[in-house]
């Protein structure tokens, strides 16, 4: 059995494919299955993956989203370590090694991230990393350290950062494909409720490649799942709004007035 699982889902990926697919190939860390899960590209993606990746297990299925995607190369994954990274994003040579070495050395932690470069649609990285451009800050620890922070904002990039114990998906299950390219922040909250800690490696490790063809660029749509999953950790952990109302009543008033200045503006 392989010791890690890393899952790439594809969408009609031929335009940044190869430098994904080449970043898995080149980790120092080797013992590891790569899992492309092909949602129903129409493009050259198949060709690149067959170049680039051969001995990777492909499958391919008719178009479900990103989320959908994920849970296929979930339910094929054997190893005991799950990591992802995305058709357009990156990984250093050196994050499965770094990642790996954590989470054998800390069995109580579930997650371990890390942060990640900035990269232009040309591949070129730049010095400025995802969290540094966010301002935000790592925060490590279970539900009493970690809940509230990322409450009020995420501070974990994309699964492209993250290294997780594949048991984790045995007991709280796969992810929720109802809220499509948000489903990390979903299952992050999932965790923490379920008594579930994160680590983390305060460097980056991978380049977060922006463009304009992401799906994250749709705001409107990430707003209304944003809203979606806040209002949906609530109603599974009533208890934080007695702990944080002024949090909750900020946080939910300025997301949904996202979604109405959104809307209107569409309107206009």
């Amino acid at each position: 059995m392989p010791k890690v699982s890393i899952i790439t889902p594809v969408y009609n990926g031929e335009k940044y494919l190869k430098q994904s697919l080449e970043s898995i190939q080149s980790q120092s860390y080797k013992d590891f299955e790569h899992i492309i899960v092909d949602d129903g590209s129409s493009d050259n993606s198949a060709a690149i993956i067959r170049e680039i990746s051969p001995h990777a297990t492909y499958i391919y299925q008719k178009n479900k989203g990103q989320a959908a995607a994920v849970n296929t190369g979930l339910r094929a994954a054997r190893g005991e370590y799950v990591g992802f990274c995305d058709q357009d994003d990156w990984w250093l040579p050196e994050k499965l090694k770094r990642q790996v070495a954590f989470l054998d050395a800390h069995p109580d932690i579930g997650l371990v991230y890390c942060d990640a470069f900035l990269g232009d649609g040309k591949g070129t990285v730049m010095e400025t990393t995802w969290m540094q451009s966010r301002q935000v800050s790592f925060c490590a620890g279970s539900y009493q350290q970690c809940a509230a922070r990322l409450f009020k904002r995420n501070f974990i990039a994309a699964p492209l950062v993250v290294l997780m114990r594949r048991s984790i998906f045995d007991r709280q299950g796969l992810l929720n494909e109802r809220f499509s390219s948000a489903y990390d922040y979903d299952y992050w909250f999932r965790m923490l409720g379920a008594g579930m800690a994160f680590g983390a490696l305060r460097e980056p490790l991978a380049v977060w490649r922006t463009h304009l063809g992401q799906e994250s660029r749709n705001l409107k749509k990430a707003k209304r799942m944003q809203w979606g999953i806040l209002t949906q950790f609530l109603a599974c952990n009533p208890r934080f709004i007695f702990a944080h109302p002024l949090l909750v009543a900020y946080k939910l008033a300025l997301t949904g007035a996202w979604i109405v200045m959104l809307s209107v503006a569409r309107s206009i």
